[in-house]
């Protein structure tokens, strides 16, 4: 079995995002201009660079730790299976896909703002899930490992419900978009894995499909009977 290092990649990237927080903690106007802000993007501004830099900077210091830590303990396996340059693609694509996706569920509420890295953190796993769906993963708070394309259902479901209910204060839309371009960018820098692996990545989107159609009905009155 091969020893994981410490990949130079990520420990840059977990390096580089503390470091900018930490420094927008004390300068508050850095952390407006590097925030994602709805209005700001789409408005006269036109200020699309903060698709990208909102991935530098977190909410708090419990934000910063989760996703860093997040980042460490995947993305050094990601990086050592597939190279740098590709998990710094899949990273970057995470962020610019992640916040994408806040745009267009939040593009009528100028008042949006978000910020963070999850979409990049959570492309990762994604990432992971696609190269390993049998892989055991424990995820916090649950103390029983489960196969990874389980435990991406689950992420799958909770994200759209809480996208599509909201009042908790987390981007499930950049968590969602995030998690599905890793997939997408790994099976496409390894095609071959989608024969093997399509039925994982078919049940995630299915049971996305599942929780839109069922949270509609809720929310629409309709119960769980048609």
């Amino acid at each position: 079995m091969i020893e994981l290092s410490i990949m130079m990649m990520t420990l840059t990237i977990v390096i580089a995002t503390a470091a900018v927080t930490v420094v927008a903690f004390r300068n508050h106007r850095i952390f407006t201009e590097l925030m994602m802000d709805v209005e700001a993007v789409l408005g006269q501004r036109g200020e699309w660079w903060r698709i990208i830099t909102s991935g530098l900077i977190h909410a708090d210091y419990p934000h910063l730790l989760m996703n860093m830590l997040s980042l460490f303990l995947f993305g050094r396996w990601i990086e050592h299976a597939m190279g740098s340059w590709r998990f710094a693609l899949i990273y970057i694509f995470g962020i610019v896909i992640g916040s994408f996706a806040s745009l267009i569920v939040h593009r009528n509420n100028p008042s949006y703002r978000a910020v963070g890295a999850s979409g990049g953190v959570t492309a990762i796993v994604g990432a992971a899930t696609m190269l390993a769906p049998d892989a055991m993963m424990a995820v916090f708070p649950l103390p029983i490992p489960m196969p990874a394309w389980v435990v991406g259902c689950a992420f799958v479901v909770f994200s759209i419900v809480g996208s599509r209910w909201g009042g908790d204060n987390i981007g499930h839309e950049a968590h969602l978009g995030g998690t599905f371009a890793g997939i997408s960018l790994t099976a496409a820098f390894f095609p071959d894995l989608i024969p093997y692996h399509w039925p994982y990545i078919a049940a995630m989107f299915a049971s996305g499909a599942g929780a839109v159609v069922v949270s509609r009905r809720i929310m629409r009155g309709g119960g769980w009977r048609g």
